[in-house]
C-alpha cells in the first residue's frame, strides 16, 4: 500500500506559524530599497489592500509575479526583482523557522497519530467506505510519503527525523506497520526557496514569453531541473503509485497544476482520496453537508485534465472533510 500526502501552507498555519503571504509582505515592506524597480514593486503592494486590509492583486504571490511581467521592459530588471523578492523571502522563511519551530512529545504523537490515520476524521458512513476500500491490503504494509510545498522542515523537526531512511509512524487500522520515508520539498527549503509559476502561459507579458532566460528562472519545473535533484519527478512517481492520497492545507493554486492534474491522472485507477477542506467561513447545517462536499470535490475535479465523464467516475473516489482538528497540532 502507498500513501502520499500532499501537505500546503496550511500546515504551518496551523501550527501558529506566520507564513502567510501577506505576513512575508509586512516583513518585505519594512525593508528599505534604494533601487527604482523594486521600490516601484513595493509601491505597487502598499496600495494593493481592499478595505479590509486583504491583498488583492497580491494574493497570490505566484500569480502576481506573472501578472506583474507585464510592467517591465528589460528581463534585467525583472530578474533583479524578482531575485530581491526570493532572497527576502528566504531570509523571512529562515527567520520564522529559528524563532517558532519547536517539537514536544505530545505534538509528535498528534502527528505521527494523524499522518498514520486521517480517515478518523471521516463521518461514521464515510469511514466504513474507506474500510471496504483498504481492506484489500490489511496483510500489507503501509509506506507513506510526503510531499511538502513548505520551505519549513517542521514535520521533520516534530518528528525528529534525520538521515534518508523510514521511520515508524503507528500502524495501520489492520494493526500492520506504517512506514514514513523522507519528505520531499518540490519547493525548496528555507535556505533556497523556489518561487515562480507553472508553465509559460502564466508569465503574462508577451514578449518575455519565449525568452528561455526568463522562463529558466521563472518556471518552477525548468528550476527544479536546473537544480538537478529530481524531486518532481520521484513525486510524481509517487502520486502514480498512490492508493491513497491525501491533501491537506493546500489552495490548488494555478501555479502547481502540474500537481493536481497528476492527481486526476491517478483518480483514473485504483485510488481514493481525503480532501481535507480549510474555510472560516464556512459552517453548514445538516442539510447544506451533501451539496458543501459536492462543492469541493468539483472544485478539486476542475483543477485535473479530466474529461466530464472521467470526473463522473471520480467523483465518489474522493472525500471531504471540512475543518476538521487534523494536524491541529496547537493544543
Amino acid at each position: 500500500m502507498k500513501v502520499v500526502y500532499l501537505i500546503g501552507n496550511g500546515f504551518d498555519l496551523n501550527l501558529g506559524l506566520k507564513t502567510s503571504y501577506s505576513d512575508f509582505y509586512t516583513y518585505y515592506l519594512n525593508i528599505e530599497s534604494n533601487d527604482i524597480q523594486i521600490a516601484q514593486l513595493k509601491e505597487h503592494l502598499k496600495h494593493d489592500k481592499d478595505n479590509e486590509g486583504r491583498y488583492q492583486y497580491w494574493s497570490d504571490l505566484e500569480i502576481a509575479m506573472g501578472e506583474y511581467t507585464k510592467e517591465f521592459s528589460r528581463r534585467e530588471d525583472m530578474e533583479k526583482v524578482y531575485n530581491d523578492l526570493n532572497d527576502n523571502l528566504r531570509d523571512y522563511i529562515m527567520k520564522v523557522e529559528q524563532d517558532n519551530i519547536q517539537s514536544d512529545a505530545d505534538k509528535k504523537d498528534k502527528l505521527k497519530r494523524d499522518l498514520a490515520h486521517p480517515e478518523r476524521y471521516l463521518r461514521e458512513i464515510f469511514k466504513e467506505e474507506f474500510r471496504s476500500y483498504v481492506k484489500k491490503w490489511e496483510t500489507s504494509t503501509y509506506e507513506t510519503f510526503i510531499i511538502s510545498f513548505n520551505y519549513t522542515n517542521t514535520i521533520e523537526a516534530i518528528l525528529n527525523m534525520k538521515g534518508s531512511g523510514s521511520i515508524e509512524i503507528g500502524q495501520t487500522i489492520f494493526n500492520r506497520s506504517n512506514l514514513l520515508y523522507p519528505i520531499i520539498h518540490i519547493h525548496g527549503l528555507s535556505n533556497t526557496p523556489i518561487i515562480g509559476l507553472n508553465d509559460v502561459s502564466q508569465i503574462r507579458n508577451e514578449s518575455f514569453k519565449e525568452d528561455e532566460d526568463v522562463q529558466e528562472f521563472l518556471l518552477k519545473p525548468k528550476i527544479n531541473k536546473a537544480v538537478g535533484h529530481l524531486n518532481d519527478k520521484k513525486s510524481l512517481f509517487n502520486i502514480s503509485q498512490a492508493n491513497l492520497i491525501y491533501l491537506f492545507g493546500v489552495s490548488l493554486g494555478d501555479t502547481d497544476k502540474l500537481w493536481w492534474e497528476a492527481v486526476g491522472e491517478r483518480l483514473k485507477l485504483d485510488c481514493r482520496i481525503i480532501y481535507f477542506v480549510y474555510n472560516p467561513n464556512e459552517h453548514p447545517r445538516h442539510n447544506e453537508l451533501t451539496r458543501i462536499r459536492r462543492k469541493y470535490k468539483e472544485f478539486l475535479l476542475s483543477k485535473t485534465q479530466l474529461t466530464n465523464e472521467e470526473k463522473q467516475e471520480a467523483f465518489n473516489k474522493i472525500f471531504i472533510v471540512l475543518n476538521s482538528d487534523m494536524f491541529n497540532l496547537k493544543k
